[in-house]
């Protein structure tokens, strides 16, 4: 393509990008193209085209057939249009094909050395219950992770077994703990765009710039459990680089996210679960 604008000449070309022609032998090539073009090696003779460079412009031997030699072979190449030949790939392919070895690399480092793949404590509650004085021995929690396809699960069990000092004490049996348990399921997922109907490639159809989040919690561990299909369920950005640090931190943010989630969460208790009443002391 050629725009003149106010007497100068601006080209979109290959031959104006390449670094192996030097300032006067671009001129020259343009000069032939000008004259012999547009590009056809049928018509283009090189010694003549050669004989009349070096006439013209009193240049040497070697550079004038070395120019007509190379517009005759590529010329239709060098004045065509520019195109980038690089082949950008889908960022969010990039994270998926990886995703193992990112998730390996974030839960080694939230839950560091064990092997109770504990990562800290959270405080969990139901609105059914009332703790009264023992709330903070309660609802503290241990939370565990471990890694799954395409994301990882939080175990995070009902923590306290025995409450107050024997023989004024109180002991939790599994009617207690087993309804009080929480299980949260966090999944990464492709956002496939639309394709049109005459769209017959087989290439990655992912969103590149983005990747969908589902956060799921069972409250109990039995078929008397209840759950929360979508408790969180929303975009993130692709890394705009894909890295195993950038990658990890991915799962940090989203880690981050559903434990700030469940901290300001009430839950309720499943159906038939009788809630717990420690208003009074235990000494009573």
């Amino acid at each position: 393509m050629r725009i003149k604008k106010k007497y100068v000449l601006l080209e979109s070309n290959l031959l104006d990008t390449l670094s192996e022609f030097s300032p006067q032998e671009k001129r020259l090539l343009w000069v032939l193209n000008k004259e012999y073009g547009p590009h056809d090696y049928r018509t283009f003779n090189i010694w003549n085209s050669a004989a009349w460079l070096i006439e013209l412009f009193d240049i040497p031997y070697e550079l004038a057939y070395d120019l007509c030699e190379t517009y005759y072979t590529h010329g239709d190449i060098l004045f065509g249009e520019t195109k980038s030949y690089r082949t950008p790939q889908n960022r969010s392919e990039i994270f998926f094909r990886h995703i193992d070895s990112l998730l390996t690399t974030f839960k080694d480092k939230v839950t560091g050395e064990g092997d109770d793949e504990k990562t800290g404590t959270i405080e969990v509650g139901f609105d059914e219950d009332d703790y009264g004085k023992y709330e903070s021995d309660i609802l503290e929690r241990d939370v565990h992770l471990w890694t799954n396809y395409a994301g990882f699960n939080l175990y995070i069990p009902f923590k306290s077994n025995e409450i107050g000092v024997w023989p004024y004490s109180r002991r939790f049996y599994g009617e207690d703990t087993n309804p009080r348990l929480i299980m949260v399921t966090v999944r990464f997922s492709e956002i496939t765009l639309p394709t049109k109907p005459d769209d017959n490639s087989y290439g990655y159809k992912g969103d590149p710039d983005k990747i969908h989040i589902n956060v799921k919690i069972k409250i109990g561990d039995d078929d008397k459990g209840s759950e929360i299909s979508n408790f969180m369920d929303y975009d993130i950005p692709t890394p705009k680089s894909i890295t195993k640090d950038s990658g990890t931190k991915v799962f940090e943010m989203v880690f981050d996210d559903v434990m700030k989630k469940i901290k300001k969460t009430k839950f309720n208790l499943p159906s038939g679960t009788t809630p717990l009443d420690l208003t009074k002391n235990l000494e009573d």
